[in-house]
């Protein structure tokens, strides 16, 4: 029994070098079952956007947008500022950027959906509220090959065929180029899923609306709406 306490006296002072290692050295990244971690992973895998009326907060900051990929993944996160028992949940995070020593937004959190909203400049998660109308700009794509899929009905594939976006690849580059979210659209309420609406330009400068839902970590768009659409329903 002496031995086996003996044992298990070491075996946990060898644990705890070794986490003790880990976070000195990795400053805890790499740690995924981290809570702080754990956040950043559920903000990193969805598409992350901010309301065109935010825009100009920005660049006051003079914080470029693709500054805040990289924001996303160094920020702290600050438990005891957010409110993470609702939905959906606000977590306050701060950090520097390239042009910033000290940023500090909001992250609003909607469960299972695929985009969350940053709230710049905004000091408390209490009286932070999602924007609900207007247009908004995404800042981060979660890092999958293809974001978009749509249903294989006779229709969406005409539609597609007309914009010649046959390809998943091209319709994400597309939106990658100039997409924007239709918050106005966008109904993250809406049961059994949430519904999203997303705009773009093709090449040819044609305005494109795409309604979808979020299923197998992707859009699946069921809705194409443009003028001119010639497939019938």
């Amino acid at each position: 029994m002496t031995n086996l306490y003996r044992r298990l006296l070491y075996y946990g002072v060898g644990f705890g070098i070794g986490l003790v290692c880990v976070f000195f050295f990795f400053n805890n990244r790499g740690c995924s079952w981290l809570p702080e971690n754990r956040v950043k992973e559920m903000v990193t895998n969805r598409l992350v956007y901010i309301a065109d009326s935010n825009l100009t907060i920005l660049e006051n900051l003079k914080i470029k947008e693709d500054e805040l990929s990289a924001f996303l993944l160094n920020a702290d996160v600050l438990f005891s500022k957010s409110e993470k028992t609702r939905n959906p949940q606000i977590y306050h995070l701060e950090g520097p950027t390239d042009s910033n020593d000290k940023f500090v937004c909001q992250i609003v959190l909607h469960k299972d959906a695929l985009i969350c909203e940053l709230v710049p400049n905004q000091f408390s998660a209490k009286n932070t509220k999602p924007t609900t109308k207007g247009l908004a700009k995404p800042i981060h794509f979660p890092p999958k090959e293809n974001l978009f899929y749509s249903d294989s009905s006779a229709h969406t594939i005409c539609q597609r065929k007309a914009l010649g976006i046959e390809e998943d690849s091209t319709l994400r580059a597309l939106f990658h180029k100039n997409g924007r979210i239709n918050i106005s659209k966008t109904d993250l309420t809406k049961k059994p899923k949430p519904s999203y609406a997303m705009v773009f330009r093709t090449d040819q400068g044609k305005e494109v609306t795409i309604f979808a839902t979020y299923f197998k970590e992707k859009a699946r768009i069921y809705k194409f709406a443009f003028d001119d659409d010639q497939c019938a329903n």
